[in-house]
């Protein structure tokens, strides 16, 4: 019975925390420094557009190729600018993961402090 209540805490535990591996399709969306940002590697903050919401929670400015931002909309996605098939955003990272698998999403590039949003 102890074994059969760890395991169930231990399913619940990860289930919380939100982890879902991405598939080669959906690693294959994003620039390699959004790839190490979501792998857990050692990355430089400054090289990222980053700031906290009123929540706490961590979001991103990022760049997205994507034939359809009513799509990203829909998905709980913060749209800040459409230009053609550019879609300015800002997410969190368990936003990104559901970003890169929406269908209509070509690409996702790391926005730098430089760059509007």
């Amino acid at each position: 019975m102890k074994r059969l209540a760890l395991f169930g805490f231990a399913l619940f535990a990860l289930a919380c925390t939100g982890t879902r591996a991405l598939s080669d399709a959906e690693r294959a969306k994003l620039d390699p420094s959004l790839q190490r940002l979501l792998t857990g590697e050692r990355v430089v903050e400054s090289d990222y557009d980053a700031t906290i919401r009123a929540d706490g929670t961590k979001e991103y400015g990022l760049s997205v190729r994507s034939s359809n931002a009513d799509e990203l909309k829909k998905a709980g996605i913060s749209v800040s600018s459409v230009f053609g098939d550019v879609v300015i955003v800002r997410v969190s990272l368990d936003e990104l993961k559901t970003l890169v698998s929406l269908p209509s999403v070509r690409s996702v590039q790391n926005g730098s402090k430089d760059t509007l949003h």
